[in-house]
């Protein structure tokens, strides 16, 4: 099946690649012959909520959840590779509901775990459990290189291949952590609150690389209506809705140049003024977080101009073998609320530009001048087929310039592919730092780079088989990774340093919580009841939480709020009601949602009974 030219990668710079792509889908688990496989079980272990009980996972830092137990004030928690404990790898005591295990468990292996309640009095009840779970196989081939260990930025690096699809997360020696399994995934980029956003290889649809987003852990959020084809970028903005980068077409001539001749032998007219063939180009396409309905959209046929065009870097050329013009190739879109503007870097314009939203103004263009005079500044920088864009905090844009015209813009010997950090002052853009790459990471297509909270900077390639490297302010490499991709040359598309793989990390207490009848239950006296919870969170990150208290009765008037807890930190919520009727057992239900990540919601049952 031919694909469309989603990433726009040139094997000798004159030509679009067309692909056959043949993809398996195949998810092995990869588990050693003597262990028994559970297969997938819809029984439920009670007691024990994460990982569910004979799920397969195509992660090994794990996540093990279980229910409050009543009375009990601290927990025991156990895995093994035997349904028997009788060597368990892990026996650690905890006194929350989560514990997150990052060091103990291996690829292709399956683990049994349980969890037993205590007090000061001792055991409270059985063992919870034993429940199992299989761990896929890693996709990756990767290989680490460390120089400068201190310097290194913590946490865990994500990256996609896009020809072989799929994307993967690895820590800080290589070993790989997650990956996309069966979901043909590959990554584009993350959010502030910790989700990921790509698209995934579907055969079966005219436009194959729907965008979507994903929890690493939860797997699809929100996915795209998959209207027109989405390439390059999909993100959020803070308004809840979606921003994404699609195909426009539009007739035009075929301009006169070195390539004349070749479009005139096949039957056009090619004088430069007949519109006669097929331009490609791009449209931003805001769509409605809920109804998916298109609420803006920004075309760059309305807003560049057709006499600005690629001369240099053999578009043309693959314009002739594939019978339509990729002019554009906006390949990165950014939005900054602050400034309610829009930053996209279009590749085949070598042009950077900033849009005013949402009235769609240019504010500026950046980059390579061209016959329409359009672009403002930054002119005398020499960035070509650019790849990403982050805005920093001080303003700054940082950009990887590919440099596939290096030799035409700046004058060097071989194409140079650089990292470049630009500050914008009213309409003058200034070079104030740049990181240039070896001749052998030259990267002709894809990559991006990425500016670390420690000042690192972390450069990512196609060159080397696909590469990221860690670079400091001085340009020293500090940290160096292969992916060792082979298809084609090494197509890695982008990498990003993230913290991990669990944003929202929090659960319920319920205080004084008893057990009656084999459910879990508080006393009350009078006519007032009163019920006390906590919400603990476990992440690193600062979490807005909203919840919500229902009842059978309506002792409690179904109330509902917001709630903010720092890292680390907890937060008691007092609910007072007021007894209505005969009935003297009421029926609880406590929800709790995370702001920024209502995928991770949580709700815990229990009765109360007046004494």
């Amino acid at each position: 099946m031919e694909i469309k030219d989603i990433m726009a990668v040139y094997k000798i710079l004159i030509f679009i690649f067309i692909v056959t792509l043949t993809f398996n889908g195949c998810f092995d688990s990869g588990t050693n012959d003597d262990e028994e496989i559970p297969t997938d079980s819809t029984e439920v272990v009670s007691g024990l909520l994460e990982p569910k009980n004979g799920i397969t996972l195509n992660y090994i830092h794990v996540l093990f959840e279980w229910e409050q137990i009543p009375d009990a004030s601290y927990y025991t928690i156990q895995f093994s590779q035997e349904p028997t404990f009788t060597t368990p790898i892990v026996s650690i005591q905890d006194s929350s509901l989560l514990y997150l295990e990052t060091s103990n468990i291996e690829w292709e292996r399956l683990y049994y775990w349980r969890v037993r309640g205590y007090n000061s009095s001792g055991p409270v009840g059985d063992w919870k459990g034993p429940s199992s779970f299989t761990i896929g196989s890693p996709m990756s081939d990767i290989s680490v290189k460390t120089f400068a260990e201190d310097q290194v930025m913590e946490g865990k690096t994500v990256f996609s291949s896009f020809f072989n699809y799929y994307s993967a997360v690895i820590d800080f020696n290589g070993r790989e952590i997650w990956n996309s399994g069966d979901e043909n995934l590959v990554y584009y980029n993350y959010s502030k609150s910790g989700n990921i956003f790509g698209s995934v290889y579907q055969s079966d649809l005219e436009n194959n690389l729907p965008g979507k987003e994903f929890s690493f852990i939860k797997g699809k959020i929100w996915e795209e209506p998959n209207d027109d084809f989405l390439h390059h970028d999909l993100i959020k903005l803070p308004n809840g809705n979606y921003l994404g980068i699609v195909e426009k077409t539009s007739i035009g001539s075929i301009p006169i140049g070195s390539w004349t001749n070749l479009f005139q032998d096949i039957g056009y007219i090619a004088d430069g003024l007949t519109p006669e063939f097929t331009w490609v180009g791009d449209k931003l396409i805001e769509w409605d977080k809920d109804t998916k309905e298109v609420v803006w959209s920004w075309d760059v046929f309305d807003h560049f101009n057709m006499a600005d065009y690629d001369q240099f870097g053999g578009t043309w050329y693959g314009a002739y073998q594939s019978l339509k013009y990729d002019w554009t190739h906006v390949n990165a879109v950014i939005f900054d609320e602050d400034e309610s503007a829009i930053y996209i870097s279009t590749r085949h314009l070598s042009r950077i530009t900033k849009i005013n939203y949402p009235s769609g103004e240019i504010i500026w263009n950046m980059g390579h001048q061209m016959p329409s005079g359009d672009v403002d500044m930054g002119t005398d920088i020499g960035f070509s087929f650019q790849h990403s864009l982050q805005k920093l905090e001080n303003g700054n844009i940082l950009t990887f310039d590919n440099g596939n015209l290096a030799q035409e813009f700046r004058g060097t010997d071989e194409p140079v592919s650089r990292a470049i950090e630009i500050t914008i002052d009213d309409n003058s853009a200034e070079l104030i730092w740049s990181y240039e790459l070896p001749a052998d990471l030259f990267g002709f297509a894809s990559g991006n780079v990425q500016k670390l909270k420690n000042g690192n900077v972390l450069v990512t390639t196609v060159g080397g088989g696909g590469t990221s490297i860690e670079v400091n302010i001085d340009g020293e490499v500090v940290w160096d990774v292969s992916y060792n991709l082979s298809l084609p040359s090494g197509a890695v598309y982008r990498a990003h340093r993230i913290q991990n793989l669990y944003p929202s990390l929090f659960y319920i207490i319920i205080d004084n919580l008893q057990e009656v009848d084999g459910s879990p239950a508080i006393y009350f006296e009078g006519d007032n009841p009163t019920i006390s919870l906590r919400i603990l969170n476990e992440g690193k990150t600062l979490n807005d939480f909203n919840y919500e208290i229902i009842d059978d009765l309506n002792w409690f008037n179904q109330e509902i709020g917001q709630t903010q807890i720092f890292p680390n930190g907890e937060i008691t919520l007092t609910f007072t009601g007021s007894v209505t009727g005969e009935e003297d057992v009421d029926t609880i239900i406590f929800s709790v949602v995370p702001k920024n990540h209502q995928e991770n919601g949580k709700s815990v049952s229990f009765r109360i009974y007046k004494i």
